[in-house]
């Protein structure tokens, strides 16, 4: 007798398309569940890096600056900035994760001991 998916997986009856959608509030309020399985590519390791290069830049030259993020709706903009900010309130499970190191050395002179404030 063979295995049916189901008896693998739970398949919900329905859903919806906030099911599958973050908010960044809780995406940081919820740390562990937020960094846990992130899978963190080549293109989003260098995302990261840019990101908290041009955040120390800002900080370091004590200037305001801005930048947005674009992306399909369900595409993880609310992941990514969760995780980014985890990163700058220094979360010990965000920073170490591997594939984030270089984000996280490129800005640690300019960042580390610094306060941000989450602005959803």
């Amino acid at each position: 007798m063979s295995t049916l998916l189901r008896d693998l997986i739970h398949i919900p009856e329905a859903v919806q398309k906030g099911d599958f959608v973050m908010s960044l509030s809780d995406g940081v309020s919820h740390a562990e569940r937020t960094l846990d399985g992130y899978v963190v590519t080549e293109q989003l390791g260098e995302a990261f890096e840019n990101a908290m290069t041009f955040i120390g830049s800002a900080v370091r030259d004590g200037k305001s600056k801005a930048a947005y993020l674009d992306g399909s709706f369900g595409a993880g903009k609310s992941h990514f900035m969760a995780v980014l900010h985890l990163l700058l309130q220094g979360n010990p499970h965000a920073r170490s994760i591997p594939e984030l190191a270089p984000a996280v050395e490129a800005s640690r002179n300019d960042l580390d001991g610094k306060t941000f404030e989450l602005v959803p």
